[in-house]
Order: structure tokens, then C-alpha cells, then sequence
């Protein structure tokens, strides 16, 4: 009798969560979206522990998720399983919904990685997602080096992704987070880039939206960074931090450490004369001297400076002096083919 009573109180508070998650992704939709949405597969928390044994494999994690290998219908499965305490745990129910809904209108580009649904039963959903063979971006070029020319293809077809979050949907939206740890990689060096929970949409009618500060700080672009100040000029400034660590192997911090003109007063951050930060002039220069000294002797001479000039653009000090990312695309399109 006893069993029997847990198992219908269990029931209901699934059934209470299901309702709370449910409504949170639905205001998300509209908002981003008008409601409009591409299908996605509701899991129950049986199926999943069931397809992960227990969430027993663990594949991928930071300070506010685990990631788990399962399998499910003979399909290999990654699921994305959200810690109560983390960074974001002030609306955290509201910014995983927030993944929901853009992850599940980006999952028809081939460089997303596909949202294949979600359980709704438990406290904090849990969302199911395409499994990447081969792990993020920053653990496969700790463990193999990989070649300039898959270096060069995966910077193109990330572009090619964030251009289309910017331009491809009803509503211009910001990524946020762009960085290799955001970037998975399948079986075929395919990249899929990650993590849309603190994704934001540009208002309609607005070129800019104010915002709580988030991402990692040497990827921030300076009015993010100073003000909270949001376009989609500052994924292209994050871009252009990440596209230097994959070209160089070396995180941005690291880059910035071998700096001359580093001190600890400014942490290798750049400060102008009002006191604002702004690394991305130290990092250029960083990418830049590792770049010459390390690639030059090996590689097409011509690409590495048409590799340099772009990561200088993307990270100029001024949004305004920033190419879009349609241009970014472009220009790796065009590096791409005299690497062909």
C-alpha cells in the first residue's frame, strides 16, 4: 500500500514539473518565435535511465551540467542533465527552456548539434541531444593535432552557423558563449556548436538588447564587458577569440601570458584610459607573433595572413569597425578555396 501511495505521489509531482517545464518552453517559443517551433521528442525520466544504465558514462560537463552517453532505440544519445547549483541558478528552469526553444529552430542546420528532444517530469528538464563521436572541440585538439585544413573548414562551417542564428530566423539572436568548449565535432570532424541557454533575441525594431554580463571573460566584447550592451557584433568578437585558440592550439589566456607587455596589474587585460577592458589588441598581437613564428615556414604564406587579418577584424575595440558574420563566412569561404 505504502509503495503504491509514493508511486502516485511521484506521479504527481512529475506530472507538476511536466506542467511548470512545459509552460516555461511555450513562453520561450513566443518569444523567440511566435510559438512556432520544429518537433522534439518528450522522454520520460525511465526511458532515459534506462538508455544511459543509470547515467553511468559521463561524456562532457561543466560547473552547470553533465553530459551523458546513452543509447536509446538502438541510437547512440547524449544527455544533458543541469546541476541545481551553478552560475545559473537564478532563473535556471527559465534559461534551459530558453536552449529548448532555440536549439529546437536551429536543429535543421547540419552544424547545430540536433536537440532530439527533452523530459519535462523532473525538477530541471533534461534534454536529449544527437551524440558528437568525437567530444568538444578544445579536448580534441588537446589529444590530436589537428591539421590546418580541418582547422579552416570547422572555422567556416561555424561561421556559417552563427550567421544563420543572426540572420536565418525570424528574430536577429545572440549567441553569447561562443568558444571551442561550446563546439562538438561528430565521427566525421563535422562541428556542431552548443549551448544556447543564455542565447538572446534582439528586440524587433532594436539594433542592440541590455543584459545581465555572461560568457567567458577573455571572450566578451569590450560593450558587453564595460555595459551589458549586446549585438551581434559581440559573437563576432567571440568569434574571433576562438577562431585564434583553434588556429594556434593555445587558449587565449595562455596566448596573452606570453605577452611582453603583460602585468599583473591588468591581468593581460588592455585598459584604455577610462579603465574599460579590452584584450582583444593584446591577443592579436599574441596570435599574430605565434602564427609567424610557428606556421609561416609550413604553411601557405598568403593564408596565414589572410587568417591574421581576419582575426584582427573580428576583434577590433569598436563594434562598428567589426566585419558582420555573413563577412565572416565569406572571408573563410574565400581562405578556404586558396587552401583548396
Amino acid at each position: 500500500m505504502f509503495s503504491h501511495l509514493r508511486t502516485n505521489k511521484n506521479k504527481a509531482k512529475e506530472k507538476a514539473f511536466f506542467l511548470k517545464n512545459g509552460a516555461a518552453v511555450l513562453e520561450q517559443l513566443i518569444i523567440y518565435f511566435n510559438g512556432d517551433c520544429n518537433p522534439i521528442r518528450t522522454f520520460s525520466v525511465g526511458e532515459l535511465i534506462t538508455a544511459t544504465n543509470n547515467f553511468q558514462k559521463e561524456i562532457h560537463w561543466d560547473s552547470s551540467y553533465s553530459m551523458y552517453k546513452g543509447i536509446h532505440e538502438d541510437r547512440e544519445i547524449s544527455v544533458k542533465m543541469f546541476k541545481e547549483n551553478s552560475i545559473y541558478q537564478d532563473n535556471h528552469s527559465e534559461k534551459i527552456a530558453n536552449e529548448v526553444a532555440v536549439a529546437s529552430k536551429m536543429s535543421n542546420h547540419k552544424n547545430v548539434l540536433k536537440l532530439l528532444g527533452c523530459c519535462l517530469e523532473t525538477e530541471l528538464p533534461i534534454l536529449v541531444y544527437e551524440f558528437p563521436e568525437k567530444g568538444n572541440l578544445w579536448r580534441c585538439m588537446l589529444s590530436q593535432q589537428l591539421p590546418w585544413e580541418s582547422k579552416l573548414r570547422i572555422a567556416g562551417e561555424i561561421a556559417n552557423a552563427v550567421a544563420y542564428l543572426h540572420h536565418g530566423l525570424p528574430k536577429v539572436i545572440i549567441h553569447r558563449d561562443i568558444k571551442l568548449r561550446n563546439i562538438f565535432l561528430d565521427k566525421n570532424d563535422i562541428p556542431k556548436l552548443s549551448e544556447f541557454r543564455i542565447a538572446l533575441p534582439i528586440p524587433e525594431g532594436e539594433t542592440h538588447v541590455d543584459a545581465e554580463i555572461f560568457g567567458t571573460i577573455w571572450s566578451v566584447a569590450p560593450e558587453a564587458g564595460n555595459n551589458g550592451r549586446y549585438t551581434e557584433k559581440c559573437d563576432v568578437y567571440s568569434f574571433g577569440v576562438m577562431f585564434c585558440e583553434l588556429l594556434t592550439g593555445k587558449r587565449s589566456f595562455d596566448l596573452l601570458h606570453r605577452a611582453s607587455n603583460f602585468s599583473e596589474r591588468s591581468s593581460s587585460l588592455s585598459e584604455d584610459e577610462s579603465g574599460c577592458y579590452w584584450p582583444g589588441k593584446n591577443l592579436c598581437s599574441c596570435c599574430t607573433s605565434y602564427l609567424e613564428a610557428n606556421l609561416l615556414g609550413e604553411e601557405n604564406s598568403a593564408l596565414v595572413m589572410e587568417c591574421t587579418k581576419l582575426f584582427q577584424s573580428c576583434l577590433k575595440e569598436s563594434p562598428h569597425d567589426r566585419p558582420n558574420m555573413i563577412q565572416v563566412a565569406q572571408a573563410l569561404r574565400l581562405i578556404n578555396s586558396i587552401n583548396s
